[in-house]
């Protein structure tokens, strides 16, 4: 480039954030688009995480309001000690029953399968003993064996509305009863729209309890519940179909046993499968499961002791009309489930919960429109925090940020406690913390270049001016040029040996820069010494060569106005390091030198180094009144001056790195000299 061209070239530019901010618009773009590909293609982790995310807005709905109806009847530890073990004869189920009969209860609802003859009764005692000494045959391959405990439970339970449970086979694997149908609620009807159970899990067959209870009982219904993939309990099926017959769960059946309407509607409209009872409208997945709001923490729903029962210890008005569910609560026996935020529930609270929901019309869907929402709400929300966040200011990033994530968790809650919709927030609110933490980086990365290119200008700027200070003392003296370059070359490979070797705690890599950056500053002196004397080239007289060392403290009171001027001193450390080597690079280790004849490790670091730089280039190079003299001459005179004019740890940094000294004093050498340094 010529000169010119260099003056009249504008000056350098730094990147604002504006420009790039095609860089954030086009990075929040392509974030917005993996959280589309999430939402379209979740991911197990994704899934699960979502799941979690449902149970922690779920809680916040405390304790809703609960139907009067369902009320739980345990066989719990006290029943058990007062009582005897589990399972109980059934001669005693049938007490219960008949007590629970008494009190009036609106439907019964027994909470176990009982799909073997009750082996307590006297006969089957008898039938087993005489088995097994060899005097009769099978209990139960004998038809002239009478049940006589299960048939107490049977004549308890006719006539009653009762419900008994029983288990749907899906795997094909258990050996299911094919051969009856379970017992329907009398008068249901089923009807459905077309398509609206196509995804509905086939049972391959029933495990029921034997015909004696199960043809007594008003009705049956399954028990099966599906838990989700990280194992908690949250939905529940409401029918199963199998050979075009619609079956309710144990729960549904049990309402409908306890109400005069029994027609059931099963719609398929936009995606959404939902269940028309009466004037209720039960939203179910396309699975045919029912989400289940939980009750509360505890014990949520009323509960009563079997053996209380059986001892007549309760009300009578304390089931009268209700739907009272029967089963074992003992720790230990029957089923456990964990349901959201790690609750554990039985069997029985589980079914209880089915009734409530059903009674209070209080259900949770997934509406199929859903996930058009969260996609819309991934789309706009990447978009605007993208478009924000763009913008200049950590602060509105911030904000941004912290009040979108919010935001959508607020919503998503809100719809999910008021409505009982369940919107998932969770790939609205991770598409905000991503685009939020991603372009926060992005936009720190751009503001720390521009540092970056601000000090890059700053330095150049100060090299600049170090330069143009140069350029005075090369005008005044003009063996000077070269002696600069090669001296900062000499003092840079010093330091640099030193920060590996026995100053590495002291010298770091930007000390070692700042030293070989003064360097050149070391004779800037010369500027006030008189040209006679300067370009003098006979010997100097001691009166010349006095006025010559003054040098030294002429650069070196320079530089203290210069750099006391600044207002920041402690922040100019390179000319700091430069005023050190100007007044101290005539020093000797003996104290002999000039200008304050300092002595030692009195002597900075700074005025060591350049000490034998200095003398070493004098000895390699021509001058007007002297020849050049070789490297090995130059290296015999240092080491015999080592302890004496030479700091000792310098001179073996020295040794070290002569071949270097030998490579810099040819690489750099004056037109006049160039090679002849070996």
């Amino acid at each position: 480039m010529s000169d010119s061209a260099a003056k009249n070239r504008p000056p350098r530019r730094l990147i604002s954030l504006r420009e790039g901010r095609s860089l954030l618009i086009g990075t929040g773009f392509l974030l917005t688009l993996i959280s589309v590909l999430l939402l379209l293609f979740p991911s197990a982790l994704i899934q699960q995480t979502e799941l979690r995310l449902y149970d922690v807005m779920l809680t916040a709905n405390g304790t809703p309001k609960q139907h009067t109806s369902p009320v739980i009847v345990g066989i719990d530890e006290d029943s058990l000690e007062s009582y005897g073990q589990w399972p109980w004869p059934r001669y005693r189920l049938a007490q219960l029953v008949k007590r629970l009969r008494e009190l009036g209860a609106g439907v019964i609802v027994l909470d176990f399968l009982m799909p073997e003859p009750d082996r307590t009764s006297p006969d089957l005692i008898m039938a087993e003993r005489q088995r097994d000494m060899g005097q009769g045959v099978s209990p139960t391959s004998s038809s002239a064996v009478r049940d006589t405990n299960s048939k107490q439970l049977a004549d308890a339970l006719t006539g009653a509305k009762a419900i008994i449970g029983y288990y749907v086979d899906f795997s094909g694997t258990v050996k299911a009863s094919r051969e009856k149908a379970p017992a329907l609620p009398q008068g249901l009807v089923v009807t459905g729209s077309k398509g609206s159970d196509t995804n509905w899990p086939l049972p391959t067959g029933f495990i029921r309890s034997i015909p004696l209870l199960s043809s007594a009982a008003g009705a049956e219904g399954f028990t099966n519940a599906q838990n989700d993939m990280d194992g908690v309990l949250r939905r529940v099926p409401l029918l199963i179909k199998l050979n075009e017959i619609y079956y309710p769960s144990l729960a549904l059946g049990a309402v409908l046993l306890g109400s005069s309407k029994r027609s059931l509607f099963l719609t398929n409209t936009s995606g959404e499968t939902k269940l028309l009872w009466g004037a209720s409208t039960i939203p179910l997945d396309r699975q045919g499961n029912l989400l289940l709001d939980f009750r509360g923490k505890g014990r949520p729903f009323e509960y009563f002791s079997a053996g209380a029962i059986l001892s007549r210890g309760l009300s009578t008005e304390s089931l009268r009309g209700r739907i009272v569910l029967v089963g074992v609560s003992a720790k230990g026996l029957g089923d456990l489930h964990l349901v959201p935020l790690g609750r554990t529930l039985n069997g029985l609270e589980i079914q209880a919960t089915i009734v409530d929901n059903i009674l209070s019309d209080a259900f949770i869907s997934r509406p199929g429109w859903s996930l058009g929402a969260e996609l819309c709400a991934v789309i706009l929300l990447g978009f605007l925090s993208t478009w924000l966040i763009s913008r200049p200011g950590f602060v509105l990033t911030f904000i941004t940020g912290l009040a979108g994530t919010l935001s959508c968790y607020w919503g998503g809650k809100e719809l999910l406690i008021a409505r009982g919709l369940f919107i998932s927030p969770f790939l609205p609110m991770m598409t905000l913390v991503m685009i939020t933490t991603a372009l926060s980086l992005l936009k720190y990365g751009i503001e720390a270049h521009k540092l970056q290119q601000r000090t890059s200008v700053l330095l150049e700027a100060q090299d600049t001016i170090i330069l143009s200070m140069l350029a005075l003392t090369e005008a005044r003296d003009k063996e000077t040029g070269g002696h600069i370059l090669r001296t900062q070359k000499y003092v840079q490979t010093l330091a640099r040996q030193l920060a590996n070797s026995s100053r590495r705690g002291e010298l770091d890599v930007i000390a070692v820069e700042l030293l070989a950056k003064s360097a050149p500053l070391h004779d800037i002196g010369k500027v006030g010494i008189p040209d006679a004397i300067l370009n003098k080239r006979d010997q100097l007289s001691p009166e010349e060569f006095s006025i010559m060392k003054s040098h030294t403290l002429i650069g070196a009171d320079a530089l203290a106005r210069t750099v006391s001027r600044t207002g920041h001193p402690e922040n100019l450390d390179f000319l700091q390091y430069a005023r050190q080597m100007i007044e101290s690079h005539h020093e000797r280790w003996n104290g002999s030198g000039y200008p304050r004849g300092l002595k030692g490790a009195d002597i900075p670091l700074a005025g060591r180094l350049m000490a034998l730089a200095d003398v070493y280039d004098a000895i390699t190079s021509s001058r007007v009144y002297k020849r050049a003299f070789p490297h090995q001459e130059a290296k015999r005179y240092i080491l015999n001056e080592s302890g004496r004019l030479f700091d000792p740890e310098v001179v073996n940094a020295f040794i070290a790195r002569e071949e270097e000294f030998m490579h810099i004093a040819n690489t750099f050498a004056d037109n006049n000299r160039q090679g002849e340094n070996h």
